[in-house]
């Protein structure tokens, strides 16, 4: 007797490799950036001290990724090669945000339309305008696709409620989207509060404690070409309590 193969459309497979992400993201944990007076923050949910998931790529560009952590490890090392290459052969300057968005926009899309696993992870890469210029602050999901956001992003917004096991979706940014000031922009301290009162609406088993934080900003009053400053838990610590 013949016997056929499953057949299994091309709508069928993006929707699998979605999922594929989904779960993969609904394990992980989720990052904000949010803009403030002089700066971005940048705020992530990480007991680990030592797998970052926050990291300087240029002096005014910083990277973000949550997923699994050798699959956006290895975006960001590839980001750090093509920017160093281009402000050697050009100028610091000419390294721009959105040439590097668009660089990982490409290859995750190829990655996602042609392998059978795509690359479980969502990433930000997040700018800080020269004086006067605008900040950026770009999303870019695993099926590729480049998403410019205002004020501030989330990337990992996908949790398992710990009752019903039901995806949740966009929890953090439909917080974000009702307690973001319209039209101006919070000192640094009320903004990391704010960044952690949207991390904390999330559903959990466990409250989210301080320990499992990770925080960097981009400084605009910071005097040298790199603006990325990172805390230590200690000093997140203290500033949550101040």
């Amino acid at each position: 007797m013949m016997e056929f193969s499953q057949f299994v459309s091309p709508k069928e497979l993006l929707k699998i490799k979605r999922d594929i992400v989904e779960e993969a993201l609904a394990r992980a944990n989720p990052i904000v950036a949010l803009e403030f007076k002089k700066g971005i923050l940048l705020l992530a949910e990480n007991p680990s001290s030592t797998l970052n998931k926050i990291a300087e790529i240029y002096d005014r560009i910083a990277f973000a990724g949550t997923g699994v952590y050798n699959d956006y490890e290895k975006l960001r090392r590839a980001g750090v090669q093509y920017a160093d290459l281009k402000g050697f052969a050009y100028s610091r300057k000419d390294v721009k945000a959105k040439a590097l968005a668009s660089e990982f926009s490409t290859t995750l899309g190829e990655i996602f339309s042609s392998r059978l696993f795509p690359l479980e992870v969502e990433i930000l890469l997040v700018e800080l305008g020269e004086e006067d210029e605008e900040n950026h602050i770009y999303y870019i999901p695993a099926s590729g696709g480049l998403i410019e956001e205002k004020g501030f992003a989330v990337i990992g917004d996908i949790f398992r409620h710990p009752e019903t096991e039901e995806l949740k979706k966009n929890v953090i940014r439909q917080f974000l989207a009702k307690e973001f000031p319209k039209g101006k922009l919070l000192p640094f301290k009320e903004a990391l509060r704010l960044a952690h009162r949207a991390l904390a609406s999330a559903p959990r088993s466990i409250p989210l404690s301080p320990n499992h934080l990770e925080l960097a900003i981009l400084d605009g009053t910071l005097n040298r070409e790199r603006k990325l400053h990172r805390f230590s838990r200690e000093e997140i610590k203290n500033l949550l309590s101040s």
